[in-house]
């Protein structure tokens, strides 16, 4: 147990509890696009939809995103943008960026498939590419997610790690081996989760606002594990907050005020976080998963399901069977 001095004692086992089931839920397919070998000056803009992720090889760059302070990148670091965005990948502040779009990557694409560009000057390696999720998980974590993840190539958790998975993903790409753009996407898959888990790790104590805040607090903290580990109660405002001994409207004012919303709308995601896990994991009846998981009908869980995800819990099933060739 450790203490946190405004609110007094935090218990850390079920908030590691929690922050591990979210890691669990994660399911990414990584896909490279552009292996770009860039000379001084040289900058661009992209535009990424979903999430993105950037492998500095070789050289050094600056990434910059609105409203934040440019993050310098130097070679071995890995820089994950989970929500995507409008973003400048540039040499230097001074080198005027331009929009790197499909006409732009096919026109500077050589035989070998690297995207040469730029002038002169000092040369920058990088791996560019998207990640997918594939499961509903994905709406929960990018809530808690920041904007960027910056991993280091000196960070001392992960950086030996780190720079031991990009030279090798270099040496396949630089080799021409077949696959090799696919083996690289799947190991970024691994960075991707790396980056998630040390993010978690490394601000559960110290951020001050949002899905982390709310874990910490002495008692929203035990609401969310109590949502997390027992998903198929069926938890009512009223006895979540005996639980924890506080009014229901004190407890429901404090639980919308840090996570963002309120206590049943919060289970609700979980247990369809849950349920997508089992769907892909197992052929257990989805009437035995709705029925696990508190819903009083099947239809009632399946308008759920698609109403918050766009598809059925059938098809949900049947897409991910049909990829992993189950």
């Amino acid at each position: 147990m450790e203490t946190n001095g405004r609110t007094g004692p935090v218990e850390v086992a079920p908030r590691r509890a929690v922050i591990a089931d979210l890691l669990r839920s994660i399911r990414v397919r990584s896909s490279v696009f552009a292996r770009p070998e860039l000379r001084a000056p040289w900058g661009f803009t992209l535009v990424e939809e979903g999430a993105a992720f950037h492998i500095v090889t070789s050289g050094r760059c600056l990434l910059e995103i609105e409203g934040a302070a440019p993050i310098a990148l130097s070679e071995g670091d890995f820089v994950v943008l989970p929500r995507g965005g409008r973003h400048v990948v540039r040499d230097a502040r001074t080198t005027r960026p331009v929009l790197l779009d499909g006409v732009l990557k096919a026109r500077g694409r050589a035989k070998d498939g690297v995207f040469r560009a730029g002038g002169g000057g000092a040369a920058t390696g990088l791996v560019c590419g998207r990640i997918r999720f594939e499961d509903v998980s994905s709406l929960l974590l990018l809530a808690v997610l920041p904007p960027v993840i910056h991993v280091q190539k000196k960070d001392g958790r992960l950086g030996s790690w780190l720079g031991a998975t990009i030279e090798q993903a270099e040496s396949d790409l630089d080799a021409g081996r077949l696959g090799a753009d696919v083996v690289t996407a799947r190991m970024a898959d691994i960075l991707f989760i790396q980056a998630v888990a040390a993010y978690l790790e490394d601000n559960a104590d110290t951020i001050q606002s949002g899905w982390l805040a709310a874990l910490r607090d002495p008692k929203i903290g035990p609401a969310l594990a109590l949502l997390h580990q027992q998903p198929d109660r069926a938890w009512s405002v009223v006895s979540l907050a005996n639980e924890l001994g506080l009014s229901r409207s004190a407890f429901a004012a404090r639980f919308a005020q840090l996570v963002g919303e309120s206590p049943l709308r919060y289970l609700a995601r979980v247990r369809l976080n849950v349920a997508a896990m089992r769907l892909r994991s197992s052929d257990e009846k989805m009437s035995s998963i709705a029925a696990t998981l508190g819903y009083a009908s099947d239809s009632g869980f399946t308008k759920a399901f698609k109403q918050r995800y766009g598809e059925t819990p059938g098809h949900y099933r049947r897409r991910l069977s049909a990829r992993v060739g189950v």
